[in-house]
């Protein structure tokens, strides 16, 4: 059972949610953990919403399974993310059910094997969600991860099982864990 001030404080950060929500999303949300409740009251606030993210969930996990780019890029459109034009999606992507809506991928993006682009992480001390922008021409390696909240800029590539967790400027290849500058791509080539 709540008390006053873990209602009051749940009652903010609800709040916090809901106008994120609606805004422009730009900043990633956090939301802190405490001692009495979790953020899953404020995520999933009734069975309902429970209940429509393990459905999102499946239905996402089964278009990631799907061999034909061209229909998951359809699909992936459908659950709300953003995909452009002759984009490239490999198979055992992961594009994260919590928040799809919350995927922008520009056009001419190839996404390698395995890659993950995650809109929303949970950590001992909060919960956090955010954007993923992919900007056009970029390349995701195989098995890399995006973290909620970074921008990847125009012709970036993120090589083999990196992480990135920052925004990465334009025309960089990253690599490591966590990413960083490998080296600069000259424009035109």
């Amino acid at each position: 059972m709540l008390n006053e001030q873990d209602k009051q404080q749940l009652d903010n950060e609800m709040q916090a949610f809901r106008h994120w929500w609606s805004g422009d999303k730009n900043q990633p949300l956090v939301l802190k953990r405490h001692e009495n409740y979790c953020p899953c009251k404020i995520l999933f606030p009734n069975q309902l919403a429970n209940m429509k993210f393990y459905l999102r969930f499946a239905i996402m996990r089964i278009i990631s399974a799907m061999p034909s780019s061209t229909l998951k890029i359809w699909l992936y459109r459908l659950m709300g993310a953003k995909i452009g034009k002759d984009v490239f999606i490999s198979p055992g992507v992961f594009i994260d059910a919590f928040y799809p809506r919350l995927i922008e991928i520009e056009d001419d993006v190839f996404l390698g094997t395995g890659c993950r682009l995650l809109t929303h992480e949970y950590t001992a001390d909060c919960f956090r969600a955010g954007r993923v922008h992919i900007g056009k021409g970029s390349v995701v390696g195989g098995w890399s991860t995006v973290r909620c909240g970074v921008t990847l800029g125009k012709k970036v590539t993120t090589g083999l099982g990196s992480v990135v967790v920052n925004d990465i400027a334009d025309n960089l290849t990253v690599g490591g864990i966590p990413a960083r500058p490998l080296k600069s791509v000259k424009e035109g080539s």
